[in-house]
């Protein structure tokens, strides 16, 4: 039986942004293809539940400032979704509405309500954590007790040298990771929208890979995934789930020496390799190319953190009996954001 739709323009246009735009145009990678997928399904079953809509009977006129506020509210209310994955879902409609725009599907003026649309303010108090150099190098030491240890050793080394999202680091094949002439090697990532960039690593990673590959992959077809799972006798890409695996046995370890040891996520490694670098005085700029920030705003926040930091010590300095603003008077900076920036050297 034939599905008659409502608006049939409307749904032909949403599987030609999908299956075409995104991949060919914005050459958009299969991750993000799946969000965009995912959050508009999310919508479809909002309007659905709450609106009544049967999917035959979309319209573009859904699409509208009314609908989409109300439709954070239901992820907020209804599925518990937090401020960063509200805002995702919202920039993800946003994508497509601006699409539906550019082919006359949409109004411009319903377009521009929709721009209107602020975003979600996170409301949680989060700590931006991060682990030590004596942390990682506790996980990396943890690691050798296991059954894969090679293996889990060299892949929470790279992830953590390279600063590479997780999904770039699972993604990588053989022939990604090229040597240099001086000992050293360079991984090829294709990250967000497939930018490619380049990481320099150090030889103790060419090490690692060496001794990796033999054990892993004798063969040395280059274009296999560098890191797999065998199942059914074939080898699959290494999922999220893996590593996860990995780093909960090793917290569990960790954690009986350490109580205070934060949660461990494969996103702590590409967080601390920042912060690591900028403490060490590399340039924002740089950090920025290295992670692959398309916005280095993005990157800027380390810097934010590092001066809460130093703005912590200070007022500890100031209420410590041996300060020299030992005092009743506040410490005179401490409302002065601009002087702060400047005693903290970001001026």
């Amino acid at each position: 039986m034939k599905i008659e739709f409502k608006d049939p323009n409307l749904i032909a246009k949403i599987g030609d942004f999908m299956r075409n735009y995104l991949v060919s145009v914005r050459n958009r990678d299969d991750d993000t293809i799946l969000s965009y997928k995912y959050s508009v399904n999310l919508y479809l079953q909002f309007l659905k539940e709450v609106r009544k809509i049967k999917e035959t009977d979309i319209q573009s006129c859904d699409f509208n400032q009314t609908n989409i506020v109300e439709f954070l509210s239901w992820l907020k209310t209804e599925r518990d979704n937090v401020a960063t994955t509200i805002n995702h879902r919202l920039s993800d409609i946003r994508g497509l509405c601006q699409y539906l725009c550019k082919k006359n599907v949409l109004t411009l003026d319903s377009l521009k309500e929709i721009s209107e649309i602020k975003n979600v303010a996170d409301e949680r108090a989060i700590a931006f954590t991060w682990l030590s150099y004596k942390e990682i190098s506790d996980i990396l030491s943890d690691v050798n007790n296991n059954r894969e240890s090679v293996r889990d050793r060299f892949l929470l080394s790279l992830l953590y040298e390279s600063g590479g999202r997780i999904s770039e680091v699972l993604s990588l094949k053989i022939s990604d990771l090229k040597p240099t002439s001086q000992g050293a090697v360079d991984v090829h990532f294709y990250g967000k929208g497939r930018k490619h960039r380049i990481t320099p690593l150090s030889e103790h990673i060419w090490k690692m890979f060496s001794e990796y590959s033999s054990l892993y992959h004798p063969q040395m077809n280059m274009n296999d995934y560098l890191f797999y799972i065998c199942r059914n006798g074939n080898k699959n890409k290494m999922s999220v789930d893996n590593v996860s695996r990995i780093l909960a046995v090793c917290e569990k370890h960790l954690r009986e020496k350490n109580p205070e040891l934060i949660h461990l996520h494969s996103h702590l490694f590409r967080r601390s390799r920042a912060m690591h670098l900028f403490q060490a005085g590399v340039p924002l700029p740089t950090i920025s190319d290295w992670l692959g920030h398309s916005n280095i705003e993005t990157t800027r926040f380390y810097a934010k953190v590092t001066t809460e930091m130093k703005r912590d010590a200070m007022k500890k300095l100031g209420e410590s009996k041996e300060s020299v603003f030992n005092s009743d008077v506040p410490f005179k900076y401490a409302d002065d954001a601009e002087a702060m920036k400047r005693l903290c050297g970001l001026l």
